[in-house]
């Protein structure tokens, strides 16, 4: 019985040990405000995974970063879809592509506009609730008669934090993937 106690205990302190090795996704960028740049981390490597995450996590592998309440076209663009991974299945498009995942937070109170305008692929957007990354908000392939994505959502309450989602169509990526955000 001794013995199975200092495992127990071992076991709890290697856990701790673990997880304080990095700032979990909820507080990325707690600290920071709307006014400074977004941290984005180094795109993953691995070309060959095919994973889908599970809906109610989402993995270091998935996630560029924690862009605070950035607004501005762009907000953010990342460099190469080409490096990312398939992480997420997104509704209106199969999920079969390479895909990024930012983390985004209402500043205020209203209706926002998010939108791929720029980026050199055809792309597919969506966003989901982060707290609850099941709930699907909003998906878009082609708004309009482009081969770009927007989705319009109205009533965000400030501080509403949200999971944003590009991926490219049909197997496509390019050279630049670049997210717009607008408050209406």
């Amino acid at each position: 019985m001794k013995r199975l106690g200092t495992s127990v205990v071992c076991a709890v302190a290697c856990a701790s040990l673990l997880g304080a090795c990095g700032a979990t996704p909820e507080e990325m960028g707690a600290e920071e405000s709307a006014d400074k740049k977004p941290k984005l981390s180094e795109p993953t490597t691995d070309t060959t995974a095919t994973e889908i995450a599970n809906p109610q996590t989402v993995t270091a592998q998935s996630l560029l970063g924690d862009i605070g309440s950035t607004l501005g076209s762009p907000a953010v663009t990342y460099p190469s879809i080409s490096t990312a991974s398939n992480q997420w299945s997104v509704s209106c498009n199969g999920g079969s592509s390479r895909d990024i995942a930012y983390v985004w937070r209402a500043p205020a109170t209203g209706s926002y506009s998010f939108g791929t305008s720029g980026s050199d692929f055809d792309t597919v957007l969506q966003i989901r609730n982060y707290k609850a990354t099941s709930e699907i908000m909003g998906c878009n392939d082609d708004a309009g008669s482009g081969y770009q994505s927007r989705v319009t959502l109205s009533g965000l309450v400030r501080g509403t934090t949200l999971l944003i989602i590009i991926e490219g169509y049909a197997g496509e990526y390019g050279n630049l993937a670049r997210l717009n955000i607008t408050q209406n």
